[in-house]
């Protein structure tokens, strides 16, 4: 009994502490992915198996090894290894810039139709690509109830959050600002490097695959290998049940855990250059608004 509820407090503790992460690592409880950029709606239930998948895993960890602390590594382990090795991020990422292009081909075929930039704009929200489809409609909502092109056009590079954005709205400020001329052609021009921008990322990507796929094979083995020895040879093991093994199993998990974050960011790709600047949204050379 003591033991059980030993268990059941470090597992308590465990998911106490996913959910601080999860709230820390999103603000106000939304759904962001890669740079805050809105991300697909998740499907009912999805935080319920995410919380209930890690305290079952937990519960299995810690009833067959008996250590609180292997119950609570178990239930952190299950619900940060998913996320830590997944590939969703870049492939919304590269979905965004897909989408940015797309859009802006569709607004350069808008304007050559005689329609003005705020006019194309509103016209081409409800048909924008899905990966971007959102922040255009709240843009053009924003156009529509009166808020300053400049501003909107900002705000929206803020909510894509991607280089390849930062360019077409600066293109599009300049133009609202400016009146610039030919800007149609710039779009196309625009267009054209963002599509070249997503394929490189795709082979960039392809190259690191040999990187994660290693991750995962030092993750499957070693985790198989503890596993086995938890199971078939108890006795081996014996030592972490004290006290004293309980930290250094401790001391042990959080080390690895630290190795294989290492490991998963040799894999991601390094940080760009924004031109946007991402907490006031500037334009280059313009001063900060307050």
């Amino acid at each position: 009994m003591t033991l059980a509820l030993v268990i059941t407090c470090a597992l308590g503790a465990g998911l106490g502490l996913c959910g601080a992460l999860a709230s820390w690592s999103v603000p106000g409880g939304s759904e962001t992915s890669l740079g805050g950029a809105p991300r697909v709606p998740r499907p009912a239930g999805f935080r319920a198996r995410r919380v209930l998948a890690p305290l079952a895993v937990g519960l299995v960890v810690g009833l067959v090894t008996r250590w609180p602390v292997a119950a609570l590594l178990g239930a952190l382990g299950a619900y940060g290894v998913p996320s830590l090795l997944g590939q969703t991020a870049w492939k919304s990422a590269t979905a965004r810039v897909e989408g940015v292009a797309a859009w802006t081909e569709l607004l350069r075929d808008t304007l050559a139709s005689s329609a003005g930039l705020s006019q194309a704009i509103v016209a081409t929200a409800p048909v924008a690509p899905r990966s971007i489809r959102e922040a255009v409609q709240r843009l053009a909502a924003r156009l529509s109830s009166g808020v300053p092109m400049a501003s909107a056009l900002r705000r929206l590079g803020e909510e894509i959050d991607d280089e390849s954005a930062d360019l077409v709205v600066c293109a599009l400020v300049l133009a609202s600002e400016a009146r610039a001329q030919r800007l149609g052609e710039l779009l196309g021009d625009l267009a054209q490097s963002a599509r070249e921008q997503a394929a490189m990322r795709l082979r960039v990507e392809a190259s690191r695959a040999s990187t994660r796929s290693g991750v995962r094979t030092v993750l499957v083995f070693s985790l198989s290998f503890a596993a086995l020895l938890a199971v078939v040879a108890h006795s081996y093991l014996a030592p972490f049940g004290t006290p004293l093994g309980q930290v250094v199993l401790a001391g042990v998990g959080l080390a690895y855990a630290a190795g294989l974050v290492l490991m998963v960011r040799m894999a991601a790709p390094p940080p760009v250059f924004r031109l946007l600047e991402p907490s006031t949204g500037g334009v280059p050379g313009e001063p900060e608004r307050r």
